[in-house]
Formats: C-alpha cells, structure tokens, sequence
C-alpha cells in the first residue's frame, strides 16, 4: 500500500470516528429531551436538571421539623406564543404545581425592589407570555416565601392574591403580584426569560381565557375571571356531623382528660368540659371551641420561635400543625386549608376553610372552617366545625359558563368561581359563586 493510501485510509477513520461520535451525542440530547415516566411524567431530563440547578441556586428558608406543611388551592393558567391554557382543582402539592411552583421560587427568592403598577399594566402583562397563579386566598408574602422554600422579599407586600411571572422580551423575568385589595407590583427577577418561554412551551391543558378578553359579554365580571373551555369534574359529597361520637378523641388531641369530673352538658345539648383555666365546648351544630392560657413548652398549644418571638409564618405554621393534629383522619376527603393571617401586636389570628381535590368548601353561613388565636408564643383560642365529608360517584353538571356570568351581573366586578357550598345538608354540591 503506497504512502498516499495510507493517509486517505486514516482520513477515513477520522471521519468514520467523528461521525460515530456526533451520532452518539445526537442521540444522547434526544434522550435527555424525552420526557420520563411516573411521578415526574412530561418532565424531561433537561427540565428535570434546570429545575435542581433552580433549587439549589434559590435561598433556603429555615426548616422546622413536626410542621405540617401548609397546602393551598390554586389555579394555574399558561401563555405561550401559541396557545393559553390552564388547570384548575389544583393544591400546592399538586405535581402541576411543583413544576410551575419551581420558577415562582426563584423569582420570589430573587425578586428586586417592588415597583407599584396600575391594575392596567398587569392585566396587559397577561396577554403576553407568562405562568399565572392564582391562590384564590390572599396569602402573606412571608407565607408564600415559606411555602416555596425561600427568603421573604424584603419590601413589606400585605399579601399575595395573584402572581404573574413574564419574559416580557427581557433577559431575565418580570414578576406581577396583586394582594387581596386589587394592589399590584411589579419586580425584577434572576428567572431566565429563555428558560421560561421554553418551559411554556411545553404545558398543555384545558383552553383557558380571561374575562377581560372576551368583550362585552363578560366586562360586568372581574377582569381576572378564568374561564377554562374543559374544567375538572367535580363529584357531589355526602355530609355528616363527626363530633358527637368523636368526643373522646378530640378531648385527647385537645389534651384534656376524656374521663374528667369536670364534664357536664347544658340543656342545649353543648358538652362543657373544664380543666384549670382552660374550657372546650362541644356544641350540637359540629363546633368545637377552646379558651385557655399559657402552655408549657411540650404542649401542642405552645409555639416554638427560632427567634424568641413567632414570626407570623410560624403562627400560622404552628395553627395549621395544630389543627391537623386536633382533625386528622375526621375530615373525610376534606382537607384544610389557610386562608387567612393577620397580627395585631402579639395577637396573631389564623384561618382555615376546606378543600376537596383543590376546590374550596365554604359554608353558606360565610364562617370559616376553623380560626386560631395565637398571643404571644400559646394558642389561646381556636373554633372549628368537624364534619366530614365523602366523595360520591355522580358528577352534578355545573350551569354553562355563560348562564352563570348572566346571573353574576347582578353583582359587578365579582369573579366567578367553582365551590362545594355546605348548607348543613347530608349533600354538598359544587356551584358557580360570585367573589
């Protein structure tokens, strides 16, 4: 074999190799961009890395073991160059959630100063691409932060109703927030605009619009109501009073002595059960009430501060352990929920409202489920209503999205939501209420 073969035969390999290797890394990349299976289904490798890098990179709240963690109803809707879509019945431990929930992390625990803008720059901000949030609770910034796992921004926000997180055609993402009185602020953020869009692009849903994008049909409605083209079916709920015949183990959760002396009932039929300063009483309607004082440290009644003096996520943290403690396994498929936080000095109340597979249960009277008074660093006072209630097989059909928006007229500005009402009734059912 002459000289010159022998360098066209090493040229070949060369290139045989190279083509092999650009061949291998092609079919790696493709891989790692298929989505995988199970609980992290329509997540791909990729996403899956960027979203530890995004993790590990956001600043870490504070841990405290023996907290419940605390889960809300929400609603998610999707802009993308294409197409807006959302899902609804949804909870903040929802999958769906935790994917989204990822990016709000980073642009929560990056978030630059807040600027205050007009209701009309958000609602611009959502015609555009973006990932919406909508808590249907105003939450404090400070338990938001806690929720997502990161440092509280350092402005002082009274709380957080919706979230809009934009690329806006910048490097880096622009963060929408609105409290609960319609206030709103804008942020920078260190969320890459390139990695968001690309997220975008890949969620899929039901069709979903904003009020204020369909004319005048719907102009009388809060411009933030969502109407989604396929909602989840929700299934009726049967209803019980529990209280009665879990007496005894309320008593015990309570940490009160179930074999007390001091235990007597009134004609009303409400069941009085006295130790020291303390009373709870059972009444006949499924309401639990508690009055007290001071706790020692191993109560559940006691507060526990990394800081001497409980920050309002720690109350509300430590209202909502309690009240798990306290309802656990009594609720049937009812699970509660924070929705409310308020302090007053050292008083801190906290309240809670219920759920079903993320959408919320209100009572027709308008009380909330359960509320936790917190002075100081002792629970000193808490009411909640124990009823359970049990997911049925039939599915009601809601009223067209239209008939309802019709009806709401009579109360401009309302938003339009699905909710089980409780009348008090052995069946709940899921209907249009005007917030």
């Amino acid at each position: 074999m002459t000289r010159q073969a022998d360098r066209r035969a090493r040229r070949v390999d060369r290139l045989q190799n190279l083509t092999i290797l650009l061949l291998t890394l092609s079919m790696l990349l493709l891989i790692a961009g298929l989505p995988v299976f199970g609980a992290l289904s329509d997540s791909s490798l990729i996403e899956l890395a960027r979203a530890r890098r995004r993790m590990e990179n956001a600043p870490l709240a504070v841990e405290r073991s023996g907290v419940s963690p605390l889960v809300f109803p929400v609603r998610i809707v999707y802009t993308n160059d294409f197409a807006r879509v959302g899902t609804d019945a949804l909870t903040t431990v929802s999958d769906e959630f935790e994917r989204a929930g990822t990016f709000l992390g980073e642009a929560l625990g990056s978030a630059a100063a807040a600027v205050p803008v007009r209701d009309a720059q958000f609602l611009s901000a959502l015609t555009g691409e973006g990932v919406y949030f909508d808590f249907t609770a105003a939450l404090s910034a400070e338990v938001l932060s806690e929720l997502l796992g990161v440092s509280p921004p350092d402005e002082t926000i009274g709380g957080v109703r919706r979230v809009l997180l934009s690329p806006e055609d910048e490097p880096e993402a622009t963060l929408y927030m609105q409290d609960g009185a319609g206030r709103s602020w804008c942020c920078a953020t260190a969320v890459s605009s390139a990695e968001l869009t690309e997220f975008l692009a890949t969620r899929s849903g039901s069709g979903a619009e904003f009020a204020f994008l369909l004319g005048d049909a719907f102009a009388q409605l809060s411009p933030y109501t969502v109407i989604l083209s396929d909602p989840a079916p929700r299934a009726a709920l049967s209803a019980a009073n529990v209280l009665s015949e879990n007496e005894d183990t309320i008593l015990r959760r309570a940490e009160f002595n179930a074999h007390t002396e001091n235990r007597f009932t009134e004609s009303s039929g409400t069941v009085i059960v006295r130790e020291s300063s303390n009373a709870l009483y059972l009444r006949p309607d499924s309401v639990v009430e508690y009055l007290g004082g001071e706790a020692t440290r191993e109560s559940v009644y006691y507060v526990a501060s990394d800081t001497g003096t409980p920050t309002l996520a720690e109350c509300a943290a430590a209202a909502q352990n309690f009240a798990v403690t306290l309802l656990q396994g009594l609720l049937g498929d009812a699970a509660l929920y924070l929705s409310g936080a308020s302090r007053d000095g050292e008083r801190t109340e906290a309240c809670f409202d219920l759920m079903v597979n993320g959408t919320p249960l209100r009572r027709s009277d308008g009380a909330h489920a359960g509320v936790v008074t917190i002075e100081g660093q002792y629970i000193t006072a808490f009411t909640f209503s124990v009823r359970s209630y049990t997911t049925q097989e039939a599915v009601p059909l809601l009223l067209p999205f239209a008939q309802a928006a019709a009806i709401a007229r009579v109360y401009p500005g309302t938003e339009l939501i699905v909710a089980y009402i409780d009348t008090g009734a052995e069946e709940v059912l899921p209907v249009w209420i005007a917030e």
